[in-house]
This record gives structure tokens, sequence and C-alpha cells, in this order.
């Protein structure tokens, strides 16, 4: 008996997802590493500010789109309403437009206020471009994601823009440019808008976004809604940790606020294998909803979970085994932080088990309980950093953080159960439906 096409043909688009998303990951943070060498402190200082901003911006500019793009697509798909469908990409890409527009007008008022020190004026206007570019790729991906196009969806962002990034700057480096904070931030903003060209230009073709002709039917209330809490729950998912060094840098030293974030820095590269599984399967769980079919949304839920799950244990035995070694890399006194790293890439261990509770609450139009979920994890994390940190250090940090994610993930199973009555325990715990099987023909 072979394995259900289905699920083997889901292992090896995501295997191979997994490994270019870690690959393009770890090259970036390669890119960060050389970046401290090359760069004054200060101008690297900015630059990471900068940075920091423009992906903040992005959250604000994409409104909330990207996270309910499936959700949309695949209900005016599976009802035939390719008006509505014109206006939803009609109505998100001029909310990205108008929220852009928005953005640049504050930078410049800012700017010529003189509020700003003169030598984060340029890198403030910079970043407030390669925000809207951000928020373009990340609706883009969106669209792509749930066109099945995975491949679409994960590789000019994890792949294609880490290299031109590597040769622009290694362009700079050889023409005896300096490595300034304006000059590396004009890199990055013209690597995004090259990496942006590509995903729209491979997407404008797909069959499912051809409306030429159609008369767009606009329900911008309705969209805003639900996009809109999605601003806020993704700022919670995707800055938790950078508030916790935050928190951290007034609990620790400096030099242990360092090691922390280089143990952070590689348990991300296990968490964005994951959350590249996640995003894959938003469709699925999109398409179920709309059917309203609970067979084919447990059985997208269980492969998820299945995934990440064996994905996550053999990180968590390599962490285990080479933890020590693997920090040695940074210098001798980054060993010192091998246990927290175990204990951050336990809490991932536990979150994979719960599968995507965030994306199947979101096609479900539940996304405010994530925003609530995540809320009271926040709040655990700096009670929790409070009275542990300074007693148990690095180790203490690393086991708050890994139980505030747990906990959000634990909240949010809980609300989908209440919403769906879908246990995501009964789900793992249950095998594969088999009538899906292709016999062995062998």
């Amino acid at each position: 008996m072979k394995p259900p096409a289905a699920i083997s043909g889901f292992l090896k688009t995501s295997s191979i997802l997994m490994a270019a998303r870690v690959g393009g990951t770890g090259l970036g943070f390669l890119i960060q590493l050389a970046l401290v060498r090359l760069m004054p402190p200060v101008d690297y200082g900015i630059y990471v500010v900068a940075m920091s901003l423009a992906a903040v911006l992005s959250i604000v500019c994409a409104f909330g789109m990207p996270s309910v793009a499936a959700r949309f697509v695949a209900a005016y798909q599976e009802a035939g309403d390719k008006a509505r469908l014109a206006g939803f990409l009609r109505s998100s890409l001029g909310s990205i437009a108008g929220m852009s527009a928005l953005i640049a007008l504050v930078a410049i008022v800012t700017v010529w206020s003189g509020l700003i020190d003169t030598s984060y004026q340029v890198p403030l206007v910079l970043a407030c471009l390669i925000g809207p570019v951000l928020a373009a790729m990340r609706f883009g991906g969106a669209l792509s994601n749930a066109a099945r196009r995975f491949y679409l969806t994960y590789l000019p962002d994890v792949m294609f823009k880490p290299v031109l990034l590597v040769a622009g700057l290694a362009g700079i480096y050889v023409l005896a440019y300096p490595l300034t904070t304006t000059n590396v931030l004009l890199v990055h903003l013209a690597v995004l808008f090259a990496a942006c060209f590509v995903l729209w230009m491979c997407l404008r073709p797909r069959r499912q976004f051809s409306l030429e002709g159609v008369e767009p039917v606009t329900d911008s209330s309705t969209w805003r809604r639900a996009a809109t809490p999605m601003i806020f729950v993704t700022l919670l998912t995707s800055f938790l940790a950078d508030i916790d060094i935050l928190l951290l840098s007034t609990l620790l030293p400096a030099d242990q606020v360092g090691i922390f974030s280089v143990c952070l820095r590689i348990m991300l590269l296990i968490e964005f294998g994951i959350q590249t599984v996640f995003q894959m399967t938003t469709p699925d769980l999109a398409e179920a909803q709309a059917r309203d079919d609970s067979t084919l949304m447990k059985a997208a839920m269980r492969r998820a979970q299945h995934t990440t799950f064996g994905f996550t244990l053999v990180a968590l035995c390599g962490v285990a085994l080479l933890g020590e070694w693997l920090l040695l890399l940074f210098g001798e006194t980054f060993t010192t932080g091998a246990s927290a790293l175990t204990f951050l890439v336990v809490g991932q261990v536990v979150r994979s088990a719960f599968g995507p509770v965030t994306q199947v609450l979101t096609v479900a139009g539940a996304q405010m309980r994530s925003l609530v979920s995540y809320g009271v994890a926040l709040l655990v994390l700096i009670v929790g950093n409070v009275f542990l940190v300074p007693t148990m250090g690095l180790e203490g940090a690393a086991m708050m953080l890994s139980c505030a994610m747990v906990l959000g993930t634990i909240l949010q199973a809980q609300s989908l159960r209440q919403k769906t009555r879908l246990s995501v325990v009964s789900t793992f715990m249950s095998l594969p439906n088999t009538d899906l099987a292709v016999p062995d023909k062998g």
C-alpha cells in the first residue's frame, strides 16, 4: 500500500520549501553577521532600527489583508463570484496604496519638523519606502498561497531576495563604497522591488486572478472588519520575541541578552519551517471552511500537525546533541546558552503538535480570539520574566518565552474547539484517512 498521494505530495513540497526557507533565513543570518563586522556600530544600529520600522510598517500597510486572503478567495471561488473576488483584490491593493501614502506623508512632515536626528532622517524615509514594498510582497505571497503556487509564495522572499542582497552588498564592498546605513538600505530597497516585481509578474497570469472585464463588487466593511484584528495578531505573533528582547534588556546584562538573541535566531530558523507548512495548509483549511467539510478540515490539520511535529522532533534531537557546538561558532561565551536553546526548541515541538490553530481561527472568522489569546500570553511573558529571569537567568528567559508561546497556542486551541468543535488533540492522535490511499499495484 502506497501512502496517500495527497500526503506524499504535501510532504515532498513542504520538505523542499522548509529546506528553502531555513536555507534562505540562514543566509540572511549570515548577512547580518557580515554587516555587524563591516559596518560602523552606530550605522548598524540605525540600520536595525530602520529595518524593524519597515517590518512594522509593512504590517500596517497591508492592513491585515494577507491574513484573510485565503478565506475570501476560497469562498468567492467556491461560489463562482468573480465580481467580489475582483473587488477584494482591488480594495486590498487600494488599502495598501492609501496606507503607504499616509505613512509617507507622516514621514515627510516628521523629517521637515526637525524632530528626528539628522542621522536618522534618510534611513527613516527609506524605511517608509521599504514598508509598502514588503506589504505588497506579503499580499502577493498570500494570493499565490491561496492559488497553491507554494514555490511562488516563498522562493522570491526566502531565496531570490537573500541571493540578490548578497550580490548587491558584495558589489558595494568590491567597488569600495562605504557600507553606510543609507547605502545598505538602498540595496535592500532595490532588491525588494526586484523580488516583488517577479512575484506579481508570475502571479498575474493565474487563471484565478485573470479578472479583466469583470465589474468589481465592493464589500469593504466585511473585509476590513475581518482583516483589522489581524494587524494586531500579526504584530503580537511576529514581534513577541522582539518584545521579549526589549524586556530582557532591563533584567539581564547586555552580554547575556546577546547570547539569548543568538539562541532566539536559531529557534526562529525552526519556527520558519513550521510556519511554511502552516501557510501551505491554509488554502485547504479555507476550502474546507467554504464547503463546511469537517472531514477535509481534520485531514488538513492532521497533515500539518504530523509533518511539523516530526520536523521539530528532529530539530530538538539536533539541538540537544549539537547545540553547544553550534553556539561555539559564535564564540566560547555563547555556549552558556545551550540549555536556553534547548528550552526554546522544546516550546516549538509542543506548539507544532497543536497545528495551525491561528490559520483555522482566521478562515473561520474568529481572528479576534487569536488576538485575545496572544494578549494573555504577552501578559504572562512580562510577569514571568520579572519573577524568573533575575534568579534563573537565560534558562528562565527561555522557559518563559516558550511557556508564553505554548500558552497562546493552547488558548487558541480551546477557542477553536468552542467555535468549530474541532479538537486538535484528537486530530493529532488520529490516523490519515486510508480511503484516500492509492492502491499499490506492485
